[in-house]
């Protein structure tokens, strides 16, 4: 097994998961009216450690603040759940209905949860409705098909798409 897995059994080892001060900028960013505050923005920013120019609408959720992100990320309505860390480098941008899920249950002890982190690097668009499973590398300047399901790494410079999603061609990237 690689030294990115991390595993958690039952009995042993907390999973990461959100704490008061997360849950509280979690349910502030969901009600339409206070959202538009710039201070809940901020609040909710420095709940998950995200830079302030990063973008994300009412629906963004993260199971815990265990992400790293770059600057100029727009996260839209993006749910996360970060059991091993998720790494989001500069200038991505994420459309709607997006889901990255770093963890997935041991097939011999279901009561065991396997995690593996995400990466995704500079300047990748996720479009609409995209499901990024444990352990997958995304490189730089990739563009990722709306409804694909990404199991496994995609290289950069690259349009890839579909379920499981493959290379479909390269793409001269103008950033």
């Amino acid at each position: 097994m690689g030294a990115d897995i991390i595993r958690y059994k039952k009995g042993g080892e907390r999973r990461p998961a959100n704490g008061f001060k997360e849950k509280f900028s979690l349910k502030l960013n969901g009600i339409p009216f206070l959202r538009n505050f710039f201070l809940v923005k901020k609040f909710v920013c420095k709940a998950f450690d995200l830079p302030e120019s990063t973008s994300i609408n009412k629906d963004f959720y993260s199971s815990s603040p265990n992400l790293v992100v770059g600057e100029n990320v727009g996260l839209a309505d993006t749910f996360i759940i970060a059991y091993a860390p998720v790494t989001i480098e500069e200038g991505c941008s994420f459309s709607f209905r997006n889901m990255l899920i770093t963890s997935t249950h041991d097939y011999d002890d279901f009561a065991t949860i396997v995690a593996k982190p995400i990466k995704i690097g500079k300047n990748v668009w996720v479009t609409t409705n995209v499901t990024i499973l444990p352990g997958v590398t995304i490189g730089n300047n990739t563009v990722i098909g709306a409804g694909s399901v990404v199991t496994k790494d995609i290289p950069s410079g690259v349009f890839a798409a579909g379920n499981p999603c493959k290379v479909v061609r390269k793409i001269n990237f103008k950033k």
